[in-house]
């Protein structure tokens, strides 16, 4: 694992939890004019997709409601609003996630890969081009959330 990467992701969960503290559910549900989303979609988003990478790819278990995939993955839109439960819930599926994926890592749950080319144009074949994958996608999703805050 590329040690840079796995930084580069705790800093990305850390700066998107950092910028939705202290908004509201109302805030976080709020689709504004122009845009097909919200922001606590994209956080959803977000979670489910760093899931379907790394462990989906890997023929791993996601070790997430079925549900809460549907709902989030990519090609979805917001479904409902989300109550402060779920909220909470999106918000303990990311900061448990570093923590969890090192100890995968330690046990070496990602031999194996599933080729899969992105809408990106970048083909992920291992765990490092997923993880790279996964980081980058912080990135453009935080961009979104910036933007959905500045029409607030």
């Amino acid at each position: 694992m590329i040690e840079a990467e796995f930084k580069m992701l705790k800093t990305s969960i850390t700066n998107v939890l950092n910028i939705i503290e202290g908004l509201t559910n109302l805030q976080m549900n709020e689709i504004p004019k122009g845009f097909s989303n919200n922001i606590i979609w994209n956080v959803a988003h977000l979670s489910v997709t760093q899931k379907l990478l790394i462990y989906g790819l890997s023929n791993n278990d996601l070790n997430l409601p079925e549900e809460f995939v549907s709902h989030f993955r990519k090609g979805t839109k917001p479904q409902h609003y989300l109550s402060n439960d779920e909220i909470n819930f999106v918000k303990d599926e990311l900061l448990k996630f570093p923590t969890q994926l090192k100890q995968d890592i330690l046990n070496q749950k990602f031999k194996n890969y599933k080729a899969y080319p992105t809408s990106y144009n970048f083909e992920i074949t291992n765990f490092n081009e997923a993880l790279v994958m996964v980081n980058l996608h912080y990135g453009l999703h935080f961009s979104t959330i910036l933007r959905l805050l500045k029409k607030m």
